[in-house]
């Protein structure tokens, strides 16, 4: 990809492990569809050591997360259904995310998984929940499954926080980057499909 589609493009950095990229993730068509910019979708999984912000450290972010989550799916016409497990193998669902953009259904999956674990409480590090969430998204389970157990593109996941952190000064998801700028927050989007709008059209001008 050359350099000036990347700066054109819009980089959106979530995790399967984060409830407010669930809520990011839904509303990604209805609030950045429709405006000519590519999408760039990039799974980031934090290791313990390398992330600065884990909620499952902190019990009382804990407990906002789990007041403020399910009135912002309310709001969003969407269940709330917390997963009992929190430790589970993260590279899987990531990797089953980079198989399925490569097939063009990352967008697909990547909302299947996340109702998998936040709408139905369920462990996406279990095949057979990943598998279903490629069933659902037009894909076919096997392949899938197959490619998130390979080991380059679970090299890929792993190294995939260093990079948003050196390339965008990622500390958190949802992120996303356009423009040089950097929006943190499933409530920043708005201010992200401004500044889309802005940059577009003032180049049409």
């Amino acid at each position: 990809m050359g350099d000036t589609r990347e700066q054109d493009a819009i980089r959106f950095y979530f995790s399967f492990r984060s409830p407010y990229a669930w809520i990011a993730a839904e509303r990604l068509d209805s609030e950045l569809g429709g405006l000519g910019v590519p999408i760039q979708r990039i799974p980031i999984f934090p290791t313990p050591e390398l992330f600065p912000n884990d909620p499952s450290v902190l019990p009382d972010k804990v407990a906002y997360l789990l007041q403020d989550v399910p009135r912002l799916a309310r709001e969003y016409g969407l269940t709330v259904r917390f997963p009992s497990t929190t430790d589970t193998d993260w590279a899987l669902p990531h990797a089953a995310f980079l198989a399925a953009e490569a097939q063009g259904a990352g967008q697909r999956f990547m909302v299947q998984a996340f109702r998998k674990r936040f709408s139905e409480g369920l462990d996406l590090g279990d095949d057979d929940v990943v598998a279903d969430a490629a069933g659902k998204a037009g894909l076919d389970p096997d392949a899938i499954l197959d490619a998130a157990h390979s080991q380059p593109l679970r090299a890929e996941v792993s190294a995939g926080w260093q990079r948003a952190v050196e390339r965008d000064h990622i500390f958190g998801v949802p992120s996303f980057v356009y423009a040089g700028k950097l929006y943190w927050g499933q409530d920043r989007m708005h201010f992200l499909r401004s500044a889309v709008v802005r940059k577009t059209q003032g180049s049409l001008q």
